[in-house]
């Protein structure tokens, strides 16, 4: 591509960021009639809603589970039940529900977690492996470039990707964010996730359900995706807590894999044959904003949304991201 004369596409809304809350939203404006187009850095679809194959193992290695707190996204959950791309995992005991859910019952992908985001890509126009680089104003709409040397103009922009990294792009404009607006964005707080992904030699010992989760101590979960049935082999997915993470992103991948399959190997009384490690930088938000989503700009909707507002995790994301689509059919009108 000749990058002095870019290819300008022009679209009346462009979705940056291809998770859940990204393609929640291009699906409720492509069904209200509006030309949308979703860019994400990405191989695929799906963000933290993501699976991995290696050595004969499948491994949902991101979010694990999800569980509705409101009518609004027990309805999803049963449409996606319905569709046949999501079922139910396991459910909690009645002394250990957490108040804030409305079932017991804990709800994954089928047959894998990236089940969910594929189908909702549907028909969507999705461009991956387009990492947005630059965002600025041109007239009454928005220019975006991306790292590949695509251009695009259009009359509305939602950022779905995690904070930090929409924030970057917002201050690429030079706009001027109103001092309560720059609070909001820099106060949504994440935590990194170092993940190990591991094929065993023989069958973990872990509890009914092949999930072990740890108060204290450097790793936060261990998973066996053959007991969640979503591998035909015993493959684990391990979590490390957040001080853990913090402490070590930066090491060596090595480093970090002798450090999490010594300890892991231990619990689950098996040994890791082969092993993957995966960094989250942005893996869990810890302090999200309470309302659904940010509104840089009404005029041209500019909207920052995601899993940092509103309710933490899949559903919080999926309800800010149909937020943000109706905010934007309302400025459209």
């Amino acid at each position: 591509m000749n990058d002095e004369h870019p290819v300008t596409e022009e679209v009346t809304c462009l979705v940056v960021g291809a998770g859940i809350a990204g393609l929640m939203a291009a699906r409720e404006l492509r069904r209200k009639g509006v030309e949308v187009i979703i860019l994400d850095k990405s191989r695929g679809v799906g963000g933290r809603m993501a699976t991995r194959r290696f050595a004969g193992g499948v491994f949902d290695h991101g979010t694990q589970y999800f569980a509705p707190s409101s009518p609004w996204f027990q309805t999803r959950i049963a449409e996606w039940l319905d569709d046949g791309i999501a079922r139910e995992w396991f459910r909690v005991r009645s002394f250990e529900m957490d108040p804030r859910f409305l079932s017991a019952s804990r709800y994954c992908g089928s047959p894998v977690m990236t089940a969910i985001p594929k189908q909702l890509a549907g028909d969507i126009d999705v461009r991956t492996s387009e990492r947005a680089s630059t965002l600025s104003r041109v007239e009454d709409s928005w220019a975006l470039t991306t790292d590949s040397g695509s251009r695009y103009i259009a009359r509305s922009v939602i950022l779905t990707a995690p904070v930090p990294q929409s924030l970057a792009l917002i201050d690429s404009i030079g706009i001027e964010l109103s001092g309560e607006q720059r609070e909001v964005l820099e106060n949504i707080e994440y935590e990194p996730c170092l993940t190990m992904l591991g094929v065993c030699e023989g069958a973990p010992e872990l509890p009914d359900g092949g999930v072990l989760e740890f108060e204290r101590g450097n790793l936060r979960r261990i998973m066996d995706n053959a007991a969640k049935g979503v591998s035909p082999v015993p493959a684990l997915t391990v979590h490390a807590m957040g001080d853990f993470s913090r402490k070590h992103f930066d090491d060596t991948e090595d480093e970090i894999l002798a450090s999490m399959k010594e300890e892991t190997e231990t619990v689950v009384g098996t040994s890791i044959r082969e092993a993957q490690l995966h960094r989250w930088r942005y893996s869990q938000v810890v302090q999200p904003h309470h309302a659904p989503m940010l509104v840089i700009d009404s005029d041209r909707p500019l909207i920052v949304a995601g899993d940092g507002f509103g309710v933490n995790g899949v559903e919080g994301a999926a309800r800010s991201g149909m937020q943000a689509a109706l905010a934007v059919m309302r400025q459209l009108v």
